[in-house]
């Protein structure tokens, strides 16, 4: 061995010794923060676009307890849609089933208390897989301008659980007749 490669040699253990050292330093720091800070499965969020994001994958076969996907829509209106002021009727559809223990309701711009829809889905007076709600003197009618419309669905089992929908109509004047000429 020739004498100037033993510096060499004992520079490139340093270096060695140097990295393991980092590495495990890295390590002990990285498991630190995973315990201190765990990630979550699922996300806190929710709402139809949160849904649309998570993955399937993450339901196992060995789960006891099986959740179906719950949803809420307002059918017959889309965002920003411009509708006349006054009375108006919505339609809309749900996860909801007979065999469900579940309610929709709506609101006019968050304005409480909201109101619990018409059931018209095929399993009867608690089927809210279909619905329709009128909004009329009774409860708000449309006004002129921005409208948010908000429909909610509620399971009590399993649950509680609940799903929002919103959608935002413009309400314009209603056309007045014109009054007939005058001969």
């Amino acid at each position: 061995m020739k004498p100037h490669s033993v510096p060499y040699l004992v520079r490139n253990y340093e270096k060695y010794l140097f990295t393991i050292l980092l590495l495990a330093i890295v390590s002990v720091v990285g498991f630190t923060i995973e315990k201190a800070y765990p990630q979550q499965e699922d996300s806190q969020l929710n709402g139809p676009a949160m849904n649309s994001q998570k993955s399937d994958e993450s339901t196992s076969f060995s789960d006891t307890k099986f959740t179906p996907k719950m949803f809420v829509k307002i059918t017959s209106h889309k965002n920003a849609d411009k509708v006349s002021a006054g009375e108006l009727t919505i339609n809309g559809t749900s996860s909801d089933t007979a065999a469900r223990d579940c309610v929709v309701e709506v609101d006019w711009n968050n304005e409480k208390p909201s109101q619990i829809v018409t059931p018209t889905g095929p399993g009867g007076s608690s089927d809210y897989s279909t619905w329709t709600f009128n909004y009329n003197k009774e409860y708000r009618e449309i006004e002129v301008g921005p409208n948010e419309l908000t429909s909610k669905l509620t399971c009590i089992n399993p649950g509680p659980l609940t799903k929002w929908f919103s959608v935002t109509l413009t309400g314009e004047q209603p056309p007045f007749p014109r009054p007939l000429p005058v001969p």
